[in-house]
Formats: structure tokens, sequence, C-alpha cells
């Protein structure tokens, strides 16, 4: 049996969160609870140990109540999540320190993410002096930075990467790489490919494998070109497993993408799949 760290959870109540996005997908307009999760396959072929809740973009005024919440899930021995990621508007000057300072951290919070792929963000946004000197104060904190960006603007993460070379990053989805993008525009897919590389040349950058972008419905193995590029750019110390649970049910469904992605893996060996699993998740996310 596998033994699987999802580092990509989601998960939330909508009497207790303003999810304002999810107006836009009604497919996931319901609450989604631990309960939802399935943390393992019927023919014990995998079991998903421990999960990383990643924030869900709640109405700003609820990010400390999204930070609670990560606590009391933590703190919860019915279900394993033993960590998360925080959301923090880090285009304000000083973020991280007067998080600090007001007595907010706790134990349980692994890194912070500032999504950047919403219209409300527009290129360049994670390049001012402001968000780099908030990257630097988590990677100071001990903390990571989670990078969530449009394809186009992988570039961006580069960019904050060669300033802040003692904060880890990690890229999420693989970039949002679209996998029928991938296949039919051959300059999109030489630009993602040149930007992993440049990002794969970053000490600090971990590449998050999830998130491939395909139809509903969609032949799960339409994620197979994309996965094979993402691990064969970056190093095997280097890569991190997520199922982004529930989001992934708009496309490939989680126990799918679980099976292609044993699947593809397969060759690599067993010392690269616990590294790939779970090894390289506890490194990074210190987890005990």
């Amino acid at each position: 049996m596998l033994h699987i760290t999802d580092t990509h959870l989601h998960l939330w109540d909508l009497s207790r969160f303003r999810l304002p996005w999810l107006e836009a997908v009604p497919a996931l307009q319901h609450d989604v609870a631990w309960q939802d999760y399935p943390t393992g396959d019927r023919n014990g072929r995998w079991r998903i140990d421990r999960a990383l809740y990643v924030e869900v973009d709640v109405a700003p005024d609820q990010r400390q109540q999204e930070a609670d919440y990560l606590r009391e899930l933590c703190e919860d021995s019915a279900n394993s999540v033993c960590g998360g990621i925080i959301s923090m508007d880090l285009q304000q000057p000083d973020a991280v320190a007067r998080w600090r300072e007001a007595g907010l951290f706790h134990r349980w919070v692994k890194g912070v993410r500032h999504v950047l792929h919403v219209p409300g963000q527009p290129p360049g946004s994670c390049l001012t002096p402001v968000f780099i000197s908030n990257v630097i104060a988590l990677g100071d904190a001990g903390l990571c930075f989670e990078a969530c960006v449009r394809n186009e603007e992988l570039g961006d993460v580069t960019g904050i990467a060669r300033q802040t070379p003692r904060t880890d990053m990690v890229l999420n989805h693989m970039g949002n790489v679209d996998a029928e993008r991938l296949r039919h525009d051959a300059n999109y897919s030489r630009r993602w490919r040149r930007n992993l590389q440049s990002l794969a040349a970053c000490d600090n950058v971990f590449c998050k494998v999830s998130g491939v972008i395909t139809p509903p419905k969609a032949d799960i193995n339409l994620v197979r070109p994309a996965v094979d590029i993402a691990l064969n750019t970056f190093s095997r110390d280097k890569v991190v497993f997520a199922s982004n649970f529930p989001v992934c049910d708009l496309g490939t469904g989680m126990t799918p993408w679980i099976d292609v992605m044993i699947d593809i893996t397969h060759e690599f060996g067993v010392d690269y799949q616990a590294r790939l699993f779970s090894a390289n998740a506890a490194r990074l996310y210190r987890l005990s």
C-alpha cells in the first residue's frame, strides 16, 4: 500500500465562511467536510495518512477566522489534517511582521498563500517591493510561500524566487497548466516548459503536482503529458503530490487522479514514489 500525504485539501462550511468565488462555480456551492474526502481506495492500493488544508479564498475579513478553523481541524483527532496554508494579503506593508507581533501565529500554520490568479490581481502584482519583503519575512519565520498564478505569469514566480532565496516557494498545480492547450498550442507548450525549467533552476522552488486543467469528464490519460514534463523538469526532492480536492472533481476526479499518478510514477521506482507522495512534503512543511 502506498502511504500518501496530500498537500492540497480544501474544506469549507458555508454557514461559517463566505466564499465569493463560489458564485461562478455552481457545482461547488455546498459544504465540504472531512467526511466527504476519500482517504483510501477500495482495493487497498493507497491510503492518505496526512493532509494539508489550503486556504479557500474566504472574504478578506474572515481570514483570521479561517486560520482559527485550521487550528480546530488540526487539533481534532477525527481527521488527518496535520497543518495548513493560510491566506494573507502580502500587498500590505509588513503584513507578516504585524501578524507575528499580534501573536496570531500557531504551530499548525506551515505557509501562506496570496491568490494571484484572480481578475483582481493584475500581472506583476507579486513583484512589488512590499510583496517581496513579505515573502522574505515568511522565510525568516520558517514558513513557505504558495504561489498560485495564471499560467501566463509563471515568469513572475521566477522573479519572486530569485529575490527571496531563503524562502521556500511552492508552485501550485504545476502552474495551472491546461492539458488541451498543451496538446494543440505549440507556443503555449514551449512557454510553459521554459518557465518550468527556470523555476526548477531555483533552489528554493518546489512543484506541487496537481490541478491539471482538463475538460469535464475527459479521459484521465489526458493529464499524462503535463505530469511527465513536470516530473522530469523538477528534481526528485522538489516535487510533492496534491489532490486539490474537491476542485479536482470538476475535472479528473480524485481517485482517478491518484491512480494515474501511481501508474505514471511506477517506472521511477518505490524510492521516488515515497518522496513524491510523502517524504518531500514532510521535509518541506516540517511535519512531525
